[in-house]
C-alpha cells in the first residue's frame, strides 16, 4: 500500500509539473487552438500542413525546460476552425501575430516546419523587430513546379488508409475537415503571390534564422535552402543527409541532436 501511495504521489507530482494549458483565442475570425507549457522565453511551434500541433510533443519536454513552449493548430488543422476554407501562409502568419498579441508577448523565437516555416518567414517580414530569432526546417520561398506537381496528384479519395487514419487522429473535424484540408493544400498550386519570397525581399529580415533541410525533399530542392541562407543576412544552414521532407518527424535518432542544436541557437550560444 506504501508503494502504491508513493506512485500517485509521484504521478501527481509528474501531471501537475507537465501540465498544459489548452486554450483557444479568437483572432481575424477564426478560433486558434493553443497550448502554452513551461516558462522562460516564448518559444512558438508551428507545424506543418495537414498536420496539427502534437507534431512537436516529442520534443516538448525537454524545450520547456527552457523556454515558454506555445504549441498552435493553424487555421482549420486540429481543434482551430477557419470559415472560409480559405488559406494562405500570409493569413496563417497573421493569425499567429493575433495570438501573441492575446497572450500579450510582445517579441518571441519561433520554429515551423514547412508551412509552418512559411507562416514563420511573412511574420519575420512583415515586422522584422518582434520574431528574435526563427528555425526553418523544410520550408521554402516559394513553390516550385516540383511541389506544384505533387499535390496536384493528392486527392481526398485516394488517401490510404494509414495517412488517414492519422488524419483522423490530428483533426477533430473528421472527413469533413479532412476534406477541406486537401481542398486548400491544392489550391496552392494555383497561387504564385503567397509565397513568393525574393533574395532582396529575404534580406530584410534581421532575426537570426537557422534553415534545417533535407537533401532529399521532393517538394522543396536543397538549392531553395541555399539560396534562402545566402539571403537571410544572420542566417545557418543544416543540410541533413538522406532525410526527405518529413525525414525527421518521429526519428528517436534525430531527436537528440535537433534538440541540442536549436536550443543551443535560440539561446544565443552561436555567434558569427
Amino acid at each position: 500500500m506504501k508503494k502504491l501511495i508513493l506512485l500517485f504521489l509521484a504521478l501527481s507530482v509528474y501531471t501537475q509539473t507537465h501540465a498544459q494549458e489548452g486554450n483557444f483565442a479568437d483572432v481575424n475570425g477564426v478560433e486558434i487552438y493553443y497550448e502554452v507549457h513551461g516558462d522562460g522565453e516564448p518559444l512558438v511551434m508551428i507545424h506543418g500542413f495537414t498536420l496539427n500541433h502534437t507534431m512537436w510533443d516529442q520534443f516538448i519536454d525537454d524545450f520547456s525546460e527552457k523556454f515558454q513552449v506555445i504549441l498552435v493548430d493553424i487555421r482549420g488543422h486540429g481543434r482551430s476552425t477557419n470559415p472560409t476554407n480559405i488559406f494562405t501562409h500570409k493569413e496563417s502568419a497573421k493569425d499567429i501575430y493575433g495570438l501573441m498579441d492575446t497572450l500579450q508577448i510582445d517579441t518571441f523565437i519561433g520554429i515551423g516546419f514547412s508551412s509552418g516555416g512559411m507562416a514563420l518567414t511573412h511574420m519575420a517580414t512583415m515586422d522584422t523587430t518582434r520574431v528574435e530569432a526563427m528555425v526553418l526546417i523544410g520550408s521554402t520561398s516559394f513553390f516550385p513546379e516540383a511541389a506544384r506537381e505533387i499535390l496536384k496528384s493528392i486527392n481526398f479519395d485516394d488517401i490510404h488508409d494509414d495517412w488517414m487514419n492519422r488524419l483522423k487522429q490530428d483533426h477533430a473535424g473528421g472527413e469533413p475537415q479532412i476534406r477541406n484540408i486537401i481542398t486548400q493544400w491544392k489550391s496552392v498550386t494555383t497561387s504564385y503571390d503567397d509565397m513568393n519570397f525574393t533574395p532582396p525581399y529575404l534580406a530584410t529580415i534581421k532575426a537570426p534564422t537557422l534553415i534545417i533541410h533535407g537533401d532529399r525533399d521532393p517538394f522543396f530542392p536543397v538549392d531553395i535552402a541555399v539560396t534562402s541562407y545566402k539571403s537571410i543576412p544572420n542566417s545557418y544552414l543544416w543540410i541533413v543527409p538522406n532525410f526527405s521532407h518529413r525525414g525527421f518527424d518521429g526519428v528517436p535518432l534525430w531527436a537528440e541532436p535537433f534538440t541540442n542544436v536549436v536550443t543551443q541557437f535560440l539561446s544565443g550560444e552561436w555567434s558569427e
